[in-house]
């Protein structure tokens, strides 16, 4: 009997042991929690730049799929902006975990990724799916007219899908595409026929645009920069964008020309000993009045005087051009009375003013 009990006792731990050896949560037979999450841009951080940038800052949802070695959906999960992290219970083995991320509504798909990850213990995955290239394109500031030597500086954006041509924030994340740089000429408007061209040099380039410097040429010379991006495609596979800047025009040593446009009159002043506006001055006796004009943009270029409408004789110191001019005239009252005396000087742009005094002959 005792020996019955010892037996029935052994194997009672046995099977408790053997119970014990299967529960594990660490080993290949056991399960492990995944938590996985996106980078989504946070709207509300204040300040240049975002963060964290994962995904472009157009996106809003998140649907994560993940597949056996088998090739079969075991788990599946939506993540949003406000909720960008989820959990699942796996089997201890090899998954793929793949990424579709929308923008507001769902409209597009934004960025894509399918990563491989062996599971064998609890852990975190910070996903990062890579943005799928919309569309690109060059620009810059100015009128893109350069005369030998001078360098013009052009932006590269790029956008994903859903972005229209010309609106963008910049948060499309750099590490999704590439980008190289050529300058050439065309005559297509498509730059179907885009030539390259050494008439013009790269100085600097990156990511984020390129800098051009103009060199001599025989003849004014339009050109273009080239910029090839390559990056993921909206079908999930390698993709390249071609897409070409405005023109900008080269200019022959000495043929730059220059716009300026003046809309300011000159300045007209009198000044001592000319008499005060309004003063009393003997009859046939001569009064001179003295003063200056000036023009600073386009200088003076003519100045006339005129007593009661009748145009008299002015001297002026220097002779005009000039960007200042001192002044003199005199004339001798006839008759008693007023004498309305205006001084008008004109500028190169055909800007005038008109200065106005009188004097009372007695």
């Amino acid at each position: 009997m005792k020996k019955t009990l010892a037996l029935m006792m052994a194997g009672a731990l046995a099977l408790l042991l053997g119970a014990c050896d299967t529960q594990t949560t660490g080993g290949d037979t056991g399960k492990s929690s995944v938590t996985v999450s996106v980078a989504f841009p946070q709207r509300q951080v204040s300040g240049s730049g975002l963060t964290p940038q994962g995904v472009p800052w157009s996106a809003e949802e998140a649907d994560v799929k993940v597949y056996n070695e088998q090739g079969i959906l075991v788990e599946s999960a939506t993540l949003t902006r406000q909720n960008p992290t989820g959990s699942f219970i796996l089997e201890n083995g090899t998954y793929n975990f793949e990424v579709s991320v929308w923008n507001y509504q769902r409209q597009n798909e934004v960025a894509w990724g399918r990563e491989t990850h062996t599971i064998t213990r609890s852990t975190n995955l910070l996903l990062k799916p890579k943005t799928i290239l919309g569309d690109a394109w060059l620009s810059f500031s100015g009128n893109g007219i350069l005369s030998p030597g001078e360098e013009l500086n052009l932006r590269l954006w790029v956008v994903e899908p859903g972005i229209p041509v010309g609106s963008s924030n910049g948060s499309f994340p750099l590490d999704d595409y590439e980008v190289s740089y050529q300058i050439g000429t065309c005559t297509q408007s498509n730059c179907s026929d885009f030539t390259p061209s050494t008439a013009a040099t790269i100085e600097a380039q990156s990511k984020i645009g390129v800098r051009i410097k103009a060199g001599q040429v025989q003849q004014n010379t339009s050109v273009r920069v080239k910029a090839v991006v390559s990056g993921l495609g909206s079908n999930h596979q390698p993709t390249t964008l071609t897409r070409f800047s405005p023109p900008i025009q080269l200019l022959v040593s000495g043929s730059g020309v220059g716009v300026t446009l003046d809309f300011n009159p000159p300045w007209v002043w009198l000044s001592t000993p000319s008499p005060s506006y309004g003063a009393s001055v003997p009859v046939g006796q001569a009064v001179t009045f003295s003063g200056s004009a000036s023009d600073g943009e386009t200088q003076v270029t003519y100045l006339k005087v005129y007593v009661n409408s009748s145009e008299i004789p002015v001297n002026l110191t220097p002779a005009l051009p000039a960007s200042s001019t001192t002044f003199t005239f005199t004339f001798t009252p006839t008759t008693p009375g007023q004498y309305d005396i205006d001084i008008v000087a004109f500028d190169g742009a055909g800007n005038s003013r008109r200065f106005y005094t009188h004097v009372n002959a007695q």
